[in-house]
């Protein structure tokens, strides 16, 4: 008789910043693209790296945008524009796996983000979460945690260091 060999640790890996960017897609809404200039329709890819820089900290210790974590949230393509953009593979990467936490697709949380600096919260956030903090984290995992006997669906994201739960220990001498 013979033994099938299963292989369980499959998996691809490749550079996290390779030595261009890559044309995305992004679907942005009408009234919101067609209220932008030529300028800052060209500035848009140059954006999406700022706009983690200035709020990652606060998508990773809120609320997940998407409460069902067997589900992910994408825009209704009615209304929408399609951009074409380059976009840095590392920061791609990285938004990707904010989103996959939030359970949203990538184009959800760049317009997300647009939205949230947009209303002008962005000053707050960095003065109350990202000063004294690295601006990203060594490590990012994204975990989707199927457990089939307790019927439960996961989704999580693990980045160290972790100054959001980091605490100082004090001794006594």
């Amino acid at each position: 008789m013979g033994k099938i060999y299963l292989h369980t640790e499959q998996k691809i890996q490749s550079a996290l910043v390779e030595s261009g960017t890559r044309v995305e897609t992004i679907l942005f809404p009408d009234s919101y693209f067609n209220a932008l200039t030529l300028e800052q329709r060209k500035a848009l890819p140059k954006r999406i790296l700022p706009l983690l820089k200035r709020y990652q900290k606060l998508m990773l210790s809120q609320r997940r945008i998407n409460s069902k974590a067997g589900k992910t949230l994408y825009q209704k393509p009615q209304g929408m524009v399609r951009v074409n953009m380059r976009i840095n593979t590392g920061a791609w990467a990285i938004l990707g796996a904010i989103s996959a936490a939030h359970g949203v697709s990538r184009c959800f949380m760049v317009n997300y983000l647009l939205w949230l600096d947009n209303s002008e919260v962005g000053d707050s956030i960095e003065q109350a979460l990202n000063v004294g903090c690295p601006t990203f984290h060594n490590i990012y995992s994204y975990i989707w945690h199927l457990d089939l006997t307790k019927n439960s669906i996961t989704r999580r994201i693990e980045f160290n260091p972790n100054p959001l739960w980091t605490t100082i220990e004090h001794s006594i001498y």
